[in-house]
């Protein structure tokens, strides 16, 4: 029996009969990665936002419009990241994400000007593209169908723990610079990322084993187990056959009306100080929105594997349009305390369940692909989010009118996620899913 904790490639099935399923360890390693990913970049990285506009004196939109690059050309990125993951698996793809990550961040670090901003933002999204969201969650998504929602929150739970380093960036700032910042993140993510990267592998079949730990033996009972019933068997989409369905579509306006939202973040910091709150303030109520954060999406894996995943997601909607409402029109304690509350439940519930009910609804096999495709096209408004919003708060000199646009744009996602219908199968046994 091998001694290490980490099985290699090889030991990886000797693992799995252990007491512990080996996809749990996938789960744990890559709820590191979220965790240092979430609280480093998609949280944390607001704390640099104003120190750099004043360092150069640039406009909100146009420093804000780095973000939106960097959505566009994430969104781009994000079929052939699928595609690269089903070739090459999922540690070779994650170790050249993470290299590329951290050099950015020092790259980043160096600017003199804006197009070297730019160049190093390109960089940095390569690496996170290739690095750290869509692979991890391709990855643990493969490794399980009954308990995936679970599994999935579990992983996304380590992006409310990342929530903690955001008061510390912002203390780091104070005490040294954005630039010894920026450094110290890229090195942080090398240290964190190699060693998660080594941790993934692609699928339980290519060990002898099934998804959810249950023993190669079970193979003709698994082959009549569905992913949401005893008797529905596992969906088996390829790209253009789940392209090629309605539901496709609605997933991808509901997805792309929650990225709307989501990618305007980077301006939360920037937002509660032109509303009057302090920088430091400001950064617990981004690490409190990340603990609540984190409840919602515990929560979300044990209810999203028993309810209907549509009807959670709605619920999550409802509880960002009152948090995004809130925020809006900060202008004391209990709007703050309101924000943190709706948003971090609603925001932390919708991001496992979203994913989970994708896997359910078009399978395992092409799982990577298929999320890649459908986050090209939600990037359109992750791309319209930083911009749209940087510009009305240079035009209008506040940030409280695009925020409750935002708000509408969220409550829009409701009917949406409601109206999706599972897809006509097209295969109706578990070996067309491996072949």
């Amino acid at each position: 029996m091998a001694k290490a904790t980490t099985p290699t490639e090889a030991e990886a099935p000797e693992a799995a009969h252990r007491n512990i399923f080996y996809g749990w360890w996938i789960v744990f390693a890559g709820s590191m990665s979220q965790a240092y990913t979430s609280g480093a970049f998609w949280q944390g990285f607001g704390a640099f936002f104003d120190p750099i506009v004043d360092h150069f004196g640039w406009g909100k939109a146009i420093t804000g419009a780095a973000v939106s690059l960097q959505r566009t050309e994430s969104g781009m990125i994000s079929p052939f990241v699928g595609w690269f993951i089903e070739r090459f698996g999922p540690r070779n793809v994650m170790l050249f994400g993470v290299a590329a990550t951290g050099l950015g961040f020092i790259l980043l670090s160096r600017i003199n000007n804006l197009w070297q901003f730019y160049a190093a933002f390109a960089v940095i999204t390569v690496g996170l593209s290739f690095g750290s969201f869509l692979t991890v969650t391709t990855t643990v998504a493969n490794w399980f169908v009954t308990r995936r929602a679970r599994a999935l929150a579990i992983m996304s739970a380590g992006s409310g723990i990342g929530g903690l380093l955001v008061p510390l960036i912002v203390w780091f700032i104070a005490v040294t610079d954005w630039r010894t910042g920026l450094v110290a993140i890229g090195i942080g993510f090398m240290v964190v990322g190699f060693p998660v990267a080594f941790v993934m592998r692609s699928r339980p079949e290519d060990y002898g084993l099934l998804p959810d730990g249950s023993s190669p033996d079970d193979v003709d009972s698994y082959e009549d187990r569905g992913t949401s019933s005893e008797t529905e068997p596992e969906a088996a989409f390829t790209t253009k056959q789940a392209m090629c369905t309605q539901t496709f579509w609605l997933m991808a306006l509901a997805m792309g009306g929650g990225q709307l939202i989501i990618s305007a973040s980077v301006y939360q910091i920037s937002a509660m100080t032109s509303f009057g709150v302090s920088r430091t303030v400001a950064g617990i109520v981004i690490m409190s929105v990340s603990m609540i954060g984190l409840m919602g999406r515990l929560t979300s894996g044990f209810v999203g594997d028993q309810l209907d995943k549509r009807h959670v997601l709605a619920v999550s909607f409802a509880m960002q349009f009152v948090g995004t409402l809130l925020f809006a029109f900060v202008g004391g304690i209990w709007h703050l305390l309101g924000f943190i509350v709706f948003w971090g439940i609603g925001f932390g519930v919708s991001i496992p369940i979203r994913f989970a009910l994708l896997a359910d609804l078009f399978g395992r096999r092409h799982f990577g692909s298929i999320m890649g495709i459908m986050m090209t096209f939600s990037t359109v408004f992750g791309v319209i989010g930083p911009l749209g919003v940087g510009w009305m708060a240079d035009y209008r000199g506040t940030y409280r009118e695009p925020y409750v646009i935002l708000s509408v744009a969220v409550l829009v996602c409701i009917p949406l996620i409601l109206a999706v219908k599972k897809p006509r199968p097209v295969s109706r046994t578990v070996e067309s899913v491996r072949t």
